[in-house]
């Protein structure tokens, strides 16, 4: 399975709190009804940052990330492709995001078992 990450950042006229409600309300259901998702994509997580910023590590400046999962890159590209996301997701991103500023990432995930200690 593919995984695609996107490092999420905000339009510059909108507040963190406006973006993830858009995100959050409009756009995951937009996001959701669409048939070329239903089609290609296998799993769709939201994660939004929030307000705890402990300190040590670094910080990244992102609203939230994205986590999408395909079959294959093959699954991927016709969903970017497709006329679901070119005509209706890809316009509602703009509505809410600078896409110039957003980060891709792919990778492939490789769970461990954790035996918790008694």
């Amino acid at each position: 399975m593919l995984k695609v990450h996107i490092l999420v950042r905000r339009r510059s006229d909108m507040t963190h709190e406006q973006c993830v409600a858009y995100w959050r309300e409009v756009h995951a259901p937009l996001f959701a009804s669409q048939p070329d998702v239903k089609r290609y994509v296998r799993h769709y997580i939201q994660c939004f940052t929030t307000g705890d910023r402990p300190t040590g590590p670094n910080l990244g400046d992102t609203d939230g990330i994205v986590e999408l999962s395909f079959d294959n890159i093959e699954g991927f590209n016709a969903f970017a492709r497709s006329p679901s996301y070119l005509n209706v997701i890809k316009q509602d991103e703009e509505r809410f995001t600078d896409p110039k500023k957003c980060e891709y990432f792919f990778s492939e995930e490789r769970g461990f078992v954790i035996e918790r200690a008694i």
